[in-house]
């Protein structure tokens, strides 16, 4: 990450801070071109302030993918956002530290030593603005760099306590590294909203909790009239609809339960659009097409979750046993739910979910009989040999 800038026959040594130099292995990158597409996808829909930040990104999956003149292009342009949007010349740190880096890669001294300069000649603390940046690409790199995206943010934060991107950022980090069952708890980023949005959020959530759905529901609507765009307003107002509809089924009223599972969609659906990358969303959009009995809808979005996303282990789990409640309760697939429940019992992680799934396993086991319920009795044991991680 250190390049050599010569000056008066010196050798002047500077950090470049940026995604090359932030130890992201592309080994850990399972689909570069779902990268691509998403990150292309967020600056068409996203405000201009974020448009560097995914630049950025657009730049260093180019580079992965062998395309320098590609990453070069995504580069300026994200120098080109950072003097539309008028940002303090701290922010161009990063921007400036890429073009160095990839200038020296691609062997052009000159250039590389006018962006070297461009970042020696910056006169602000550029602390704040490297740690926001890099907790924000992090982030957006997988669930694997959660931890460090955390740690940047709270450096960030450290120097800059009041700055709303950071605190954003740092919100967003928690509620993605929470547990599946915390959905409807506040979260920072919602706190750093206006005052009027936030106090509606919280309303919100107050009425969920007490399972006054429906006014839930109608608060959270008139918070996105107020934020379209609002990926967590969103997801939360699409989850209110999924708890609604099973109260509504619970009560046989099926007719409106239908209806509000149509809304659900339609929430979780812009969710996924505003934020391609949460994979909390994406499954719960599953879970609701399968409901909707919207099958293949359902399958290609646990199939995707499953061949392109790096989840977390227990996010994995959860994954694979929802996938083979779908195949086995909607498919009428019992041999390849067998396969999901599996796959999901291989993952050592402490959860219900895992209890769950065992239960499962033992009645087909049972139900089977013959050789069928033999091996899976013996995946059963010998997965139990092996040894259980600790809950986090």
């Amino acid at each position: 990450g250190t390049v050599p800038v010569k000056t008066d026959c010196k050798s002047l040594w500077v950090k470049l801070e940026c995604l090359f130099t932030w130890g992201v292995e592309k080994s850990d990158m399972k689909d570069l071109d779902t990268l691509l597409k998403n990150h292309l996808h967020r600056v068409s829909v996203s405000p201009i302030r974020y448009h560097a930040t995914y630049f950025h990104i657009l730049a260093f999956v180019s580079h992965l993918k062998g395309d320098d003149e590609a990453a070069l292009d995504y580069l300026h342009k994200a120098e080109d956002a950072l003097k539309k949007d008028k940002r303090d010349e701290a922010d161009f740190v990063v921007t400036y530290s890429s073009l160095a880096w990839i200038h020296n890669h691609l062997g052009n001294q000159e250039n590389k030593e006018f962006y070297l300069n461009q970042v020696k000649s910056i006169r602000q603390d550029t602390r704040p603005a490297v740690h926001g940046e890099k907790g924000w690409s992090l982030m957006k790199m997988g669930p694997k760099y959660y931890e460090r995206a955390k740690e940047s943010f709270e450096k960030a934060l450290e120097i800059k306590p009041e700055h709303q991107s950071y605190n954003m950022g740092y919100g967003v980090v928690l509620y993605r590294m929470e547990d599946l069952d915390t959905e409807y708890e506040i979260q920072p980023e919602d706190t750093v909203k206006k005052t009027q949005e936030s106090q509606m959020i919280k309303s919100a959530l107050a009425y969920a909790e007490d399972h006054q759905l429906q006014m839930a529901v109608d608060i959270f609507k008139k918070a996105l009239a107020q934020n379209p765009n609002s990926d967590i307003l969103n997801l939360k107002a699409g989850l209110c609809y999924k708890k609604k509809y099973v109260q509504l089924i619970m009560s046989w009223r099926r007719d409106e339960a239908a209806a509000d599972m149509k809304e659900c969609i339609r929430f979780l659906s812009e969710a996924v659009r505003l934020d391609p990358s949460n994979t909390y969303a994406m499954m719960n959009l599953a879970e609701a097409y399968a409901e909707d009995n919207q099958l293949p809808r359902a399958e290609k979005i646990f199939t995707d979750l499953i061949r392109a996303y790096q989840l977390r282990e227990k996010d994995k789990q959860h994954c694979h046993f929802i996938y083979g409640k779908f195949l086995f309760f909607k498919w009428n697939d019992e041999d390849r739910s067998v396969e999901q429940y599996k796959e999901a019992y291989k993952i050592h992680v402490y959860s219900e979910e895992r209890k769950k799934v065992r239960k499962l396993l033992e009645n087909i086991a049972e139900t089977k009989g013959g050789q069928k319920g033999k091996a899976i009795k013996a995946f059963l044991t010998a997965e139990d040999k092996k040894r259980i991680q600790p809950k986090n």
